[in-house]
């Protein structure tokens, strides 16, 4: 199973959010952790790489399990640790060897390309305090078809 973390960075009505090229999808900055780094110093490291951007005391406000299945069984596993960093220091480049790098506006989320899981958790958490736990599978092309997403011990939408 692959982990990954990534964080929600949030300024002044905005998210940094950074347009990966090989789907053209938007994501929070974050990626691969190493294979015996913490999940706390894997966001630090992940971030600065793609942005620039030295956050503090990052929250994990959510763990997720990202599932591709052929019907017949499970082709990629993926454990997601998604933080909110709410102060850092630096600039944020405008792109890194990762992609694209923009404020994006909070309200423009619901228009931007992005996984459909992706834009319910970010909501989520920008809206609400709290963690939030997350089950989605996806079909081969990578289309969801099933969630399960809780916080605080409630199921969510």
């Amino acid at each position: 199973m692959q982990r990954i973390t990534n964080c929600i960075i949030p300024y002044d009505g905005r998210i940094l959010m950074i347009k990966k090229p090989r789907r053209g999808w938007w994501y929070p900055p974050g990626g691969k952790m190493e294979s015996e780094e913490l999940v706390t110093e894997a966001v630090e490291r992940e971030v600065y790489e793609e942005t620039g951007l030295t956050i503090k005391a990052p929250e994990l406000r959510g763990v997720l399990t990202h599932l591709v299945t052929d019907g017949d069984s499970y082709t990629e596993k993926r454990t997601m640790f998604l933080f909110h960093a709410a102060s850092f220091t630096g600039n944020a480049k405008l792109q890194s060897k990762e992609g694209e790098l923009s404020w994006m506006k909070i309200e423009d989320l619901p228009e931007l390309d992005m996984d459909e899981a992706d834009r319910l958790v970010i909501q989520t958490i920008l809206e609400e305090d709290g963690m939030i736990y997350g089950t989605f599978t996806y079909d081969t092309y990578k289309k969801l078809q099933h969630k399960k997403v809780e916080r605080n011990g409630k199921r969510i939408r």
